[in-house]
């Protein structure tokens, strides 16, 4: 685009210093607008390379090559010019924005052709025909002229949108056919001659750069070409105002000479002719858009008909214009009760206020009441479009439908069916309120008498404890069945006084229950958390002191506790990540030495289970197994302990070190009849020597059953494993049961040896009296807890040769177990 600016000073700078320069004015003409022509022809041709609207821009390209031949070979100018003309209508017609479509194009052309040949006749009985009938050429180029330069002003002024482009590319068009048009009638006197030569040259340049213009701005359009009606030719004054000139002329000459000329009367007839052809096709094109306008019509009277929603179309005051037949159907009213009245005289009195709101501008639905044809308020809900500003509508547009289903069924998702209380998802709405406390109340026992009595009795029951909670609460609390036998409270009571209901609600609760054929006996447990922090965190805080509540006994209150919360989450979070803990990689294996006190060398490690836990840091052991024991886990966390710590075991032993290792089995899973076997498959597995391997059984587990872990022990001794106590002074066990325990190793714990010495400087006697009993039993005693050289000291006085303890390092990973391995070798 930018140069075409450029082309057009070049071409006026050719063709007024030509003739300065010494060029003919033919000659100017000839290079000045031949080369503007086949430039802005070869620009439409590359661009028509660029893949939009290839035919249109080639036309006009073509086109506006012809014009070029026209200027620079005057004598081809009645062979040229035509095809000229012909191409650059044709790709006018054809450009986007110009026409919408084909048929559009061909309507266009129509228009064009009456209007020229109106005009030609014009031109013909008032200017030609006065010297007599013209000649051939000059009757020609004139008819032709007129055609493209018509088609050409009239598709640019009747462009369907935005005409900028339409009107330059229009222009350009009728410019250069103009040009073409005056090559082949050059006058023959020398200076009529060259000045009609200059003008025809000055036309060309600019129109070819007008068609350049209007094609590059057709052609990056992006808007949509609009559907519009071209209309009757009485209807338009650019058309009809041709065809009564043109007729005026011809009444003219008849009665001013008597006669018209043959010409006259074949471009008369022709022009008559065009104009029934134009209105004949404008007949067809109206009779399908009323067939279609017809068809739309109905089938929105069909869609509307059978539409259970309400349509009422107001003017700009509120009075109802139009309602669909609906109205009628849905709600009794018929079009003699309403259209004429004002919309809000049709609402209940109480709602007036809120529906002329709703005329502002809002768009979310309202609900309202209405009387119907039989005098009932019915509950109705409805939208509202603004469409006053729009001419095709000039109102306002009201989508109403019938909302008491909606309404009963909001209901009844607010309200639990079985009690009648307001359900989870009311307690919720109601605590947005903020403030107060929230009381949660679970059952005991209420899963045993369904499983006794069956769920009709224990639907009974929950419909007992409803009432009985609705009873004992004020009447602005907010009673709810929260879930299955849970319940809770919504009071805006202060701290005490919601304690105080709290309970009293359990003092009601515990009474008996009279139900068909018995009475059942229940107790309760409670839990109290401020409001604050949103509906669904209220809820979940409560539930948490509920949780505490019950498991603290029956008949408990309990006030939520942040500290009790975490360790809730805590355990919550380590039960939903164990499962994949292994998967995961987050399992591993810390290490101990257990040492020779006398010669001072490690003789065995005791492997100790770590959780690295990505969020929580390191779990220790006794959480680990307590959540794998809930969790169902412990055999398989076990087994995994136990093949990870044979491995370890293997490695070492294949580089020359000498030990023993122990694992920590639970007491559950060591009694399963299924451990041996597993066990003996981790020891086959790696090529495990039994003695080398010890079990070890935390005291504490065993209690006063000792018969019942004595086969245990000694079918695992029988593998050949040896078996060993561990925390032994933290029991129950005594000192006698030893005897019928099985076991290798007796690890005792510090509690036994940091008791300050006797007097006389003797060592605390219990130790003592363990390890000689150990002597005497046969089984190995190890001081476990050494944290200091004075225990040390303590335990090796008193006869115990193995310990372990921090005294020697905390458990650490296998690799800084062999590197103290390697120091200890070296010495």
């Amino acid at each position: 685009m930018a140069s075409a600016p450029l082309t057009l000073a070049a071409a006026a700078a050719v063709l007024l210093g030509g003739p300065l320069l010494g060029l003919s004015v033919p000659a100017a003409v000839l290079l000045a607008a031949a080369a503007s022509g086949l430039l802005h022809a070869f620009w439409l041709f590359r661009l028509a390379l660029g893949g939009s609207s290839r035919l249109s821009l080639a036309a006009l390209g073509s086109g506006l090559t012809a014009a070029s031949a026209c200027a620079a070979l005057p004598m081809a100018a009645p062979y040229a010019a035509p095809a000229a003309g012909l191409l650059l209508v044709a790709g006018l017609l054809s450009l986007p924005g110009v026409t919408a479509g084909p048929a559009a194009a061909l309507r266009r052309a129509l228009d064009g052709i009456c209007v020229a040949l109106w005009k030609f006749l014009t031109l013909l009985v008032l200017v030609l025909d006065l010297h007599g009938a013209p000649r051939p050429a000059v009757f020609v180029t004139c008819l032709l002229a007129t055609l493209g330069i018509t088609i050409g002003v009239v598709s640019g002024v009747r462009a369907p949108f935005p005409r900028g482009s339409a009107l330059t590319a229009g222009a350009g068009v009728a410019l250069v056919v103009l040009a073409v048009a005056i090559v082949p009638l050059l006058p023959a006197e020398p200076a009529r001659h060259d000045a009609w030569l200059l003008s025809a040259g000055g036309l060309l340049v600019f129109g070819s750069v007008l068609v350049w213009a209007g094609a590059c701005r057709s052609v990056d359009t992006r808007e949509a070409t609009l559907r519009v009606t071209d209309g009757t030719l009485i209807g338009d004054p650019l058309l009809v105002g041709p065809v009564l000139a043109g007729a005026g002329a011809v009444l003219y000459a008849l009665v001013s000479r008597g006669r018209i000329g043959t010409p006259a009367m074949v471009i008369g007839a022709a022009a008559v002719l065009a104009v029934v052809l134009r209105e004949a096709v404008e007949a067809l094109k109206s009779r399908k858009f009323s067939g279609e306008l017809a068809a739309a019509r109905s089938a929105f009277t069909t869609i509307i008909g059978g539409s259970s929603d309400v349509i009422l179309i107001l003017e700009k005051d509120l009075t109802v214009r139009w309602q669909s037949p609906a109205a009628a159907r849905q709600f009794g009213l018929s079009d003699q009760e309403v259209l004429g009245r004002e919309f809000v005289r049709l609402v209940h009195a109480e709602d007036v206020a809120a529906v002329r709101r709703s005329f502002t501008g809002s768009s979310t639905p309202v609900r309202t009441r209405i009387c119907d044809g039989f005098g009932v308020w019915r509950h109705v809900e409805y939208t509202v479009s603004d469409l006053r500003d729009d001419p095709a509508v000039g109102g306002v547009v009201i989508h109403l439908r019938d909302a008491a289903e909606r309404l009963a069924f909001e209901r009844s998702a607010r309200v639990d069916p079985l009690t009648g209380l307001p359900n989870r998802g009311a307690l919720l709405r109601a605590l947005e309120r903020g403030g107060g406390f929230l009381v949660t109340v679970g059952l005991h026992g209420f899963a045993g008498v369904n499983d006794l009595h069956g769920p009709d009795i224990g639907d009974a029951l929950l419909v007992e404890v409803a009432a009985r909670i609705r009873a004992a609460v004020a009447p602005d609390d907010v009673a709810a069945r929260v879930d299955g036998d849970e319940f809770a409270v919504y009071t805006l009571v202060d701290k005490v006084h919601a304690y105080t209901l709290a309970t009293r609600l359990l003092g009601e609760l515990a009474e008996p229950y009279p139900v068909p054929g018995t009475v059942l006996q229940l107790s309760a447990g409670i839990g109290l958390a401020p409001v604050g922090g949103g509906p669904e965190d209220t809820l979940r805080r409560a539930d948490l002191a509920l949780r505490r509540a019950k498991r603290t006994g029956r008949g408990r209150v309990e006030w939520h506790d942040e500290a009790a919360e975490e360790a809730y989450v805590r355990r919550a979070t380590l039960e939903q990540h164990l499962p994949l803990a292994v998967e995961r990689g987050e399992l591993d294996l810390a290490y101990q030495p257990v040492y020779d006190l006398v010669e001072g060398h490690p003789i065995g490690v005791e492997a100790l289970l770590r959780w690295r836990h990505p969020r929580l840091g390191t779990i220790p052991p006794r959480e680990v197994l307590a959540v794998a024991e809930e969790l169902g886990l412990s055999a398989s966390i076990h087994d995994w302990v136990m093949a990870r710590a044979a491995r370890q075991l293997s490695l070492w032993q294949h580089e020359g070190y000498r030990l023993w290792i122990s694992v920590n089995v639970g007491f559950d899973d060591f009694t399963d009849p299924t451990f041996p076997g597993r066990l003996s498959t981790a020891l086959d597995a790696h090529q495990i020597d039994p003695h080398d391997f010890v079990i070890e059984l935390a005291e504490r587990e065993l209690g006063t059953d000792v018969e019942r872990v004595a086969e245990p022990l000694a079918t695992v001794r029988a593998i050949g494993v040896r078996t060993a106590l561990d925390r032994f002074g933290t029991g129950s066990t005594s000192l006698a049961h030893l005897r019928r325990l099985p076991t290798d190793l007796l690890k005792v714990d510090r509690a036994l040896f940091t008791a300050p010495p006797a007097p006389g400087g003797q060592v605390a006697p219990i130790i003592d009296v363990v390890v000689d009993l150990g002597r005497r039993l046969g089984v190995t005693v190890v001081a476990h807890g050494l944290e200091a050289g004075e225990h040390l000291e303590l335990v090796r006085r008193a006869g115990c040769r193995y310990g372990q303890g921090h005294y020697y390092g905390q458990p650490a990973p296998a690799e800084r177990v062999e590197a103290a391995l390697v120091r200890q070798r070296t010495w």
